[in-house]
């Protein structure tokens, strides 16, 4: 099951976070030390504003996807995605897959035109999954990140909604 995460996901949300970011760091922007420090009131502010949908099986939430549509007038035809994240003992069922198809159909009806997101050049598989869904290349962002010390590329990755996807 996918839905819109409330203030009553809160901790499971926050678990999940975390566990993503202490196992796999290269897929998130915050450090664990930052997911740590980021206040309760900010995370309540971004799930009351309906910005993550979560993954549910047997009503323990194993995955997530964020979406924030541009802000000013002239950004409001985009929405940036991420971070994506499906817990281990979810992966292959789907999830991944499910959440980008919710979050294309919400923008969709919101009128956005393309989703953005950034991917780590070495996150093949997740790479892999937004090439299958119809995301292209549009940018290297060159030190994008360090992680302990090592600079890490990202790629910038595009869909356009309203333009067929073998157009």
């Amino acid at each position: 099951m996918i839905r819109t995460l409330t203030a009553a996901d809160l901790s499971a949300y926050r678990a999940l976070w975390m566990m993503g970011v202490s196992q796999e760091p290269s897929a998130f922007l915050l450090t664990a030390e930052e997911v740590v420090a980021t206040g309760e009131a900010a995370l309540l502010a971004k799930l009351a504003g309906g910005e993550v949908i979560g993954w549910f099986q047997d009503e323990a939430l194993m995955g997530f996807l964020a979406m924030r549509r541009g802000g000013v007038t002239r950004l409001r035809h985009m929405a940036d995605i991420g971070p994506l994240y499906v817990h281990p003992q979810a992966r292959r069922a789907g999830a991944a897959r499910a959440l980008m198809a919710a979050v294309e159909a919400e923008a969709s009806a919101a009128g956005i035109l393309q989703l953005e997101l950034c991917v780590d050049v070495e996150n093949a598989p997740a790479r892999a999954l937004y090439e299958r869904l119809g995301f292209v290349q549009i940018g290297l962002r060159p030190r994008s990140v360090v992680i302990d010390g090592v600079p890490r590329d990202d790629l910038l990755m595009l869909k356009q909604l309203d333009t067929p996807r073998n157009a």
